[in-house]
């Protein structure tokens, strides 16, 4: 029975009704919820799969995992530099994996019951359909609410000619289930997800072709950091081609390998690998849901939304990578949150995305926030940018990881910070200090004078700061 008829069928179906249900328990969806049941209002949410979503189980975790895997392994490597006598170093894959396991269950079990005991929200398990803008079908199961919230998440794009089959040609997901690591990989796309596993395969001795289309890898950060990032890899033995591009209907595969085609230097390269992983970026899930059935409209392939992640239909609003924009967890869980409020008429303040961190979690780390100094001139400001090199800093001498920069943009009338750019090792916890200074609008001076403690990679930002307005022992 189809399910239109089946929906005619009254009787045969149960009816449940809440102020609002988010699809998807991804951050964006349970941040939604909680933050719904939190102002007073009934919530629930719809999963097809775990609770956690992408993030937990497919991303964010068990790849922060395997990296932290891959920089131990690197540090154990080089333990004669520190006087400690490592001999046999070599990976257990199989431990990796059940470690990424562990870690992931943890969170996904402390979740669930956060988001089930402590906040009473109850989990509808299945698919969910709109059956209209104020209605989803869940089974057997009719949902209404007032007040929907989008929240599927992404799922890796494709390139025509190069689909993933799971086992020569891969996408995030199917490298996540590889039962053991290839000898040789060819990545394309060297933005976050390419070249985090990048750092991670050449950490462990697999051989690393990475392809990026525009001239720097991580090519949405400042160039210099993706300059030093290609650098770093190179030097560790990756092959890093920047501003190339694959030609897909040129792929042979036989003996087992996969052969690319890659336009490059006004020449075609051959490159030949066991494996290839198309990491091109994300694409919204939103095609199965029944959109059709509401006013929700598109845009670009991702769902138009206004300030406060609300659609153009009335009873549905949208979060996270469903929306597009900065396709990270954090950031679903301050729309979700955003929407709730929306929703519940607070009327909360719009998400200045010029003030989120981004990470990326290769070794050395990647992490920014704010602008550029292009992006800030583009926008009209008097922008100028001061930076300084971790060579000199005490703890990174310390530590054995020299290899690092520390940048910092302001306005040089008004002294306004308007970005910073790190790159070297754990700087992904240093950028939320200068997020803070994005959030509460600090100026240059204030960051550079605020007492960064000795030793410690921070003062490299501090310094950085202390420059940007004529002060400081590296003035």
């Amino acid at each position: 029975m189809d399910q239109a008829a089946w929906f005619s069928r009254s009787s045969e179906y149960i009816v449940d009704e809440f102020d609002v249900v988010a699809i998807g328990s991804g951050t964006g969806g349970y941040s939604a919820a909680i933050r719904a049941r939190q102002l007073g209002l009934t919530a629930a949410i719809v999963e097809k799969e775990k609770i956690g979503g992408t993030c937990l189980h497919k991303g964010c975790i068990p790849t922060k995992v395997w990296l932290e895997t891959a920089e131990t392994m690197a540090r154990v490597l080089r333990a004669g530099d520190f006087g400690v006598r490592a001999e046999g170093v070599s990976l257990d894959f199989s431990k990796l994996v059940a470690r990424q396991h562990e870690v992931v269950d943890t969170i996904h079990k402390s979740l669930s019951s956060v988001i089930q005991n402590k906040h009473k929200i109850e989990v509808i398990q299945g698919e969910a359909h709109f059956r209209s803008s104020s209605e989803i079908a869940v089974g057997d199961r009719l949902i209404k609410a007032r007040h929907i919230v989008i929240a599927t998440g992404s799922k890796p794009k494709q390139i025509p000619g190069l689909e993933p089959d799971g086992t020569r040609i891969l996408d995030s997901d199917h490298v996540l289930k590889i039962e053991s690591p290839p000898q040789s990989i060819a990545i394309i796309g060297g933005g976050a997800v390419g070249s985090e596993f990048a750092s991670f395969f050449t950490d462990i001795g697999t051989e690393v072709t990475l392809i990026e289309m525009m001239p720097t890898i991580v090519p949405l950060e400042d160039a210099d950091l993706g300059k030093a990032l290609g650098r770093s890899l190179a030097s560790r033995g990756a092959a890093v081609l920047t501003s190339a591009s694959v030609i897909p209907d040129r792929t042979r595969t036989y003996d087992g390998k996969v052969e690319l085609t890659v336009a490059y230097e006004g020449e075609e390269k051959r490159v030949t690998a066991d494996a290839v992983l198309v990491a091109v970026g994300r694409e919204a899930v939103v095609d199965v849901i029944g959109l059709e059935n509401t006013a929700v409209e598109m845009d670009g392939g991702f769902i138009k939304i206004d300030d406060s992640y609300h659609t153009d239909d009335p009873s549905i609003w949208a979060v996270g990578d469903a929306i597009g924009n900065l396709l990270l967890a954090h950031v679903a869980g301050a729309e979700g949150m955003i929407a709730a409020e929306a929703i519940a008429g607070e009327g909360p303040e719009p998400l200045d995305y010029n003030r989120v961190p981004r990470v990326t979690y290769t070794r050395p780390q990647v992490a920014s926030v704010g602008m550029t100094v292009d992006q800030a001139k583009d926008a009209g400001r008097h922008a100028k940018s001061q930076r300084i090199s971790l060579r000199t800093n005490a703890m990174a001498l310390i530590h054995g990881e020299t290899d690092g920069i520390a940048k910092v943009v302001f306005d040089r009338e008004s002294g306004d910070l308007l970005g910073v750019h790190l790159f070297g090792p754990n700087v992904s916890e240093l950028i939320a200090e200068a997020a803070l200074g994005r959030f509460l609008e600090a100026s240059a001076w204030e960051l550079g004078t605020s007492i960064h403690p000795h030793p410690t990679l921070s003062e490299a930002l501090g310094e950085a700061a202390q420059l940007s307005v004529g002060i400081g022992i590296y003035r």
